[in-house]
């Protein structure tokens, strides 16, 4: 069994004295998340992945992706994009000193195929009934889902990973069963606490923390607090 906690004021103060780095804080031989920050005005690096679908988490600040020909975008905390296959993707922070985001990427991955300014734009797609959206907005999957209901969405569906954001208004204990010994399950915490026990161990997560939980069978969810929990699920079948 394999638990890593990543805490958000940890890594965060880690770095104080940086305005620009980027760290990798989760690997298997699928998948890799780097937490990247940078201030405002910071220069894009247009570049394509041809082999893998790649998608961020949008945390702290706000940052403005153009992906493929797509119409630029803007994110909030907690807004998910993907830049699929073969689509470049420019990338630039917008608010301040500190924009955060998570990238879910592949651990071989580099900018060695640089991308253009597309010829032309075209809107994004907003039908929230389905997954796979180049930029799924938090205020719009709570919006299309309900903002005082329990409700779970799937987010991305692809060949490497499943993400599913879920929201619980009340207390509740959950326990999750893992199907298989090389499936690891890595949840990102958007809003509220939550407890997770594992192993006759507990861990207590808070707004903005990842947890990441390799070779396990179950685990259980748990919100004993009336403060709503908002948060975001990677499947990954690791391969390790």
């Amino acid at each position: 069994m394999t638990v890593e906690i990543i805490n958000h004021k940890d890594i965060m103060s880690r770095h104080q004295n940086e305005e620009r780095w980027a760290e990798n804080v989760l690997v298997n031989q699928s998948h890799r998340a780097v937490w990247i920050v940078a201030p405002e005005g910071t220069p894009p690096d247009p570049h394509i992945h041809p082999d893998f679908n790649e998608f961020w988490i949008a945390l702290d600040g706000s940052t403005r992706w153009q992906i493929g020909q797509y119409e630029p975008l803007e994110t909030e905390w907690g807004d998910i994009v993907m830049a699929p296959a073969g689509f470049s993707h420019d990338i630039r922070p917008m608010r301040g000193k500190v924009n955060l985001r998570v990238g879910i990427s592949h651990p071989d991955s580099n900018h060695d195929i640089k991308g253009i300014v597309p010829c032309r734009f075209i809107p994004i797609e907003q039908d929230y009934t389905s997954n796979n959206l180049v930029h799924s907005k938090l205020s719009e999957i709570i919006k299309h889902n309900g903002d005082n209901k329990n409700w779970k969405v799937n987010v991305i569906s692809d060949e490497r990973s499943k993400v599913y954001t879920t929201q619980q208004i009340n207390n509740f204990n959950q326990k999750i069963d893992i199907k298989s010994k090389d499936e690891s399950h890595w949840i990102f915490i958007i809003e509220g606490h939550l407890e997770i026990k594992c192993n006759s161990q507990e861990f207590n997560l808070q707004r903005g923390d990842i947890i990441s939980l390799d070779k396990i069978s179950s685990y259980e969810l748990i919100n004993n607090s009336n403060e709503k929990l908002i948060f975001t699920t990677i499947l990954i079948d690791s391969g390790d």
